[in-house]
């Protein structure tokens, strides 16, 4: 079985709830293999990976996939910053020959119109850089018009509960592979036994379909 190696680089986004651990664990009941690492840290921006010494020598390492997940609010705010952070480091991920995917985030659960501009800024710098983009905010967006009672922000209106990250982990699963997360398993583990997350049938399902609806459509 090939394995395909993936390096998420974020912050609390990417690392509340093991979602890289979640991913993998869908993969592997997907009769798939990968290898999940992060560079991760609490609140910081692309621009600040640019510069991180840990970052920079992740990125000589071989992978298939690198995943940038910029702060909630940077390509609100400051654009440009943003885009010039994500061309940085595109710059050394090209030397490795790896697929650059944009983890586009979602909007504050009190600002949900936040996720409109979003989309498109995290489109746009997509295009520049030649990434691709998992959508995961729109199926967010997508998920919460279909059932507006799921708990995917956690109380600070931000961070995803574990039901949020389920649903980021199934956008990079479609993302990723190409195919529909349907039919994977609503209850996922770490490799030691562990409980990650346990999701109601219906919610899951709910969410797996929500989410292929939403990788499916053209960007």
């Amino acid at each position: 079985m090939v394995t395909q190696r993936i390096l998420f680089i974020g912050n609390s986004y990417t690392y509340c709830n093991e979602l890289p651990i979640m991913l993998a664990q869908l993969a592997a009941a997907g009769e798939k293999h990968v290898e999940v690492h992060q560079v991760t840290a609490g609140g910081v921006t692309l621009e600040w990976h640019a510069q991180n010494e840990a970052t920079l020598a992740a990125l000589y390492e071989a992978w298939d996939f690198v995943v940038l997940q910029e702060h909630s609010i940077r390509p609100i705010q400051d654009m440009p910053k943003m885009a010039m952070a994500a061309a940085a480091l595109q710059s050394r991920i090209a030397v490795t020959g790896a697929q650059t995917v944009l983890f586009m985030t979602w909007a504050r659960q009190h600002f949900p119109e936040m996720q409109a501009g979003l989309a498109r800024v995290y489109a746009v710098i997509a295009h520049e850089i030649g990434a691709r983009v998992a959508p995961v905010g729109l199926a967010w967006e997508a998920a919460l018009a279909a059932d507006p009672s799921l708990a995917l922000h956690t109380e600070d209106k931000s961070h995803p509960t574990p039901l949020g990250s389920y649903l980021a982990a199934c956008v990079f699963y479609a993302t990723f592979f190409g195919e529909s997360p349907v039919g994977l398993p609503a209850k996922l583990t770490t490799a030691g036994g562990e409980a990650l997350v346990e999701i109601p049938e219906a919610q899951a399902q709910l969410v797996q379909s929500v989410t292929w609806d939403v990788v499916q459509k053209p960007s």
